[in-house]
């Protein structure tokens, strides 16, 4: 993390523009869809593709700890189909 400070100013409608060169270095970019969380009184901004990443890796971290798997809950599903009624 860098130490630099930028002062950037709130519009009356609450926005702020983030400076380019910090946008590039989280990749977000024009049109991209960012996920803000307010984090001990701070604000944090990510983008939406690092924090499905982050779900994903946990997902799998998960699911090689358990021993659990898609194949496995695929084949558990199509046991149980025929006795679920509808």
């Amino acid at each position: 993390m860098s130490d630099e400070v930028i002062m950037v100013h709130v519009s009356k409608a609450g926005r702020i523009t983030i400076p380019a060169k910090h946008r590039k270095a989280i990749g977000l970019e024009e049109g991209g869809v960012a996920v803000v969380r307010l984090d001990d009184g701070e604000i944090r901004i990510r983008p939406m593709w690092a924090v499905l990443a982050e779900l994903q890796a946990k997902v799998r971290k998960r699911s090689a700890d358990s021993g659990e798997s898609v194949d496995w809950l695929l084949a558990d599903r199509r046991e149980e189909a025929p006795r679920e009624e509808y």
